[in-house]
């Protein structure tokens, strides 16, 4: 005859399920704490991130880089940092991450099982840009190129570590190559920005060349007036020339707009502060 079990082991298993159940709801928000302040890498796409409209409606947009902090973790749901934001602007699912710290690892044996991936080249050498590997990050670019040749992405993110290491030439050289395959957009935009800033103020003092800062600067602006931080961009170009007038009058319109990226705004206000005071110097000088 089959003897049912008593109330005693029911009791004693739902003393183990419950503990079972806490000792893994700890595992999982450790697991989710640990990500929290930790720089992570996006496995697909090139930033897209998730945000919510005015209305509640999921949207998506593209962050600057594919590497980036993680403010807070919702279930699937990675809530990231990009350049400039105290709040995040959106997030990413947790399937589609793995941490920047084990990004090498992964890569380099993606690369191992197939030399001619070049989407992992491309994410290894964002990885050791990110890392500060900047010369490995240049090499396993130009990789990525020689494999996938005809996208502009990948000669605008070398030219970006090109521009870490102020090899200004190649910088300036790689942003043409990206504005001339993809004219006419927000990364041609970023790429006339990018080029104003290195001939402004590139540690060649040879490379430097304020009319062409101030002329890639306005490109800037016509291609996405909606981005404020070309105006400080712009700002910088004049200064280069000594037009700290006009300089001046492009930073307080850039301070002005509700766009300025509020991570920025206390430095791009010293900045402010500063180009007066050179202002007041240079007036000095003439009295």
């Amino acid at each position: 005859m089959f003897n049912y079990p008593s109330t005693k082991f029911f009791r004693t298993l739902n003393i183990f399920l419950l503990l079972f159940l806490h000792v893994f709801a700890e595992g999982q928000q450790s697991k989710t704490d640990s990500l929290v302040g930790q720089r992570i890498i996006m496995l697909t796409g090139r930033g897209e991130i998730n945000f919510l409209d005015e209305k509640g409606k999921i949207l998506v947009k593209q962050a600057p880089n594919i590497v980036a902090s993680v403010s807070r973790v919702d279930g699937t749901k990675v809530w990231i940092l990009s350049p400039g934001e105290i709040e995040p602007g959106g997030w990413v699912s947790k399937s589609n991450i793995i941490l920047l710290s084990n990004a090498l690892r992964y890569f380099t044996s993606i690369i191992e099982a197939n030399p001619n991936n070049w989407d992992a080249y491309f994410r290894k050498a964002e990885a050791e840009h990110a890392l500060n590997k900047r010369d490995d990050a240049i090499s396993d670019y130009t990789t990525s190129i020689s494999l996938h040749a005809n996208d502009a992405y990948l000669y605008f993110r070398r030219a970006r570590c090109y521009q870490a290491r102020q090899m200004c030439t190649s910088a300036i050289a790689d942003y043409d190559t990206a504005i001339r395959m993809n004219p006419n957009s927000e990364m041609a935009a970023d790429g006339y920005g990018r080029q104003a800033k290195l001939y402004a103020d590139c540690s060649d003092s040879l490379q430097r060349n304020p009319q062409k800062a101030i002329e890639a600067a306005h490109k800037a602006i016509e291609l996405d007036s909606a981005h404020p931080t070309y105006l400080t961009i712009l700002a910088s170009a004049y200064a280069s020339d000594g037009q700290f007038e006009k300089a001046i009058g492009a930073q307080k319109k850039a301070l002005a707009s509700p766009n300025f990226p509020p991570g920025y705004r206390e430095e791009a206000t010293k900045y402010l502060q500063q180009l007066e005071q050179k202002l007041l110097s240079k007036k000095a000088k003439h009295d």
